[in-house]
């Protein structure tokens, strides 16, 4: 098990997915900071577009740490981490590492557990090189804001236990579906279309019921804050675990059975 770890942080450092992923965390944090700055220059101009008008009730608030959780809220440094898992993991699918790997006798479950190792350990380099590119852009344009270190601490934990879950589930979507292009599809759909179909899903219950509260991306929404509720604290981490452990077991059993070409 030691050699194949050792083999797959190898993979990852030489990985160009890996690096180019991470490199896009950084410059994407920076664009966003510096397109939230104009934006709301252009919306105090006295002929400025309507559609800028939500960027006016941004200004009072605004600050590094505002601006944190409000990126972090929105997953984009989670669709990079999608498109890394998927890339690094089809590809020992299609260049044929993975049938290697096992006709050495490897054992399945410790394959499955160690990509999900390293992949997680790669999703929280780039979570945290997004967070303090995005934290220290905003902080030189607007300060850095009123935050206390348990709360910028508290952030960053739930944050990444949630990256961790997220993880979990692109990798499960990975080693399930080995094609590139779709797991980078499915991987994204989970990020950016999962809270919009659940909400449409919970209007049939006529509001009774909110599905996203269950879901990995409407707990990072609600914990992208540095003021959390207890409670949300302690429905983060339990929906975080639940579906992390659900994608770990599920993808080892499904990984154990399936043919290897």
């Amino acid at each position: 098990m030691l050699n194949i770890l050792k083999s797959e942080f190898y993979k990852l450092k030489k990985s160009k997915a890996f690096w180019v992923c991470t490199a896009l965390c950084l410059i994407f944090g920076i664009i966003m900071i510096v397109a939230m700055q104009s934006g709301m220059t252009m919306a105090q101009q006295p002929n400025h577009d309507p559609d800028l008008d939500s960027m006016l009730e941004l200004i009072p608030l605004v600050s590094g740490t505002f601006m944190l959780g409000y990126l972090i809220s929105m997953g984009f440094n989670t669709i990079f981490v999608g498109i890394f898992v998927a890339v690094f993991i089809s590809s020992e699918f299609s260049y044929g590492t993975m049938k290697n790997t096992l006709s050495r006798g490897a054992d399945r479950i410790k394959v499955f557990f160690i990509k999900f190792l390293v992949c997680g350990c790669a999703a929280l380099i780039m979570q945290f090189v997004f967070m303090i590119t995005v934290l220290l852009a905003g902080t030189i344009i607007w300060g850095f804001g009123t935050a206390t270190f348990s709360g910028m601490l508290g952030m960053v934990l739930t944050q990444s236990l949630l990256t961790l879950a997220y993880t979990a589930l692109f990798t499960f979507i990975s080693m399930t579906m080995r094609a590139g292009g779709g797991a980078i599809a499915v991987n994204i759909m989970c990020v950016t279309m999962a809270s919009t179909l659940l909400d449409a899903i919970s209007m049939l219950f006529g509001g009774k019921l909110n599905l996203n509260n269950y879901w990995i991306g409407g707990a990072v929404s609600k914990l992208a804050t540095i003021t959390p509720a207890s409670g949300d604290i302690i429905q983060g981490i339990i929906i975080a675990t639940a579906w992390g452990a659900a994608a770990i077991l599920f993808g080892m059993t499904l990984f154990k059975k399936q043919d290897v070409k």
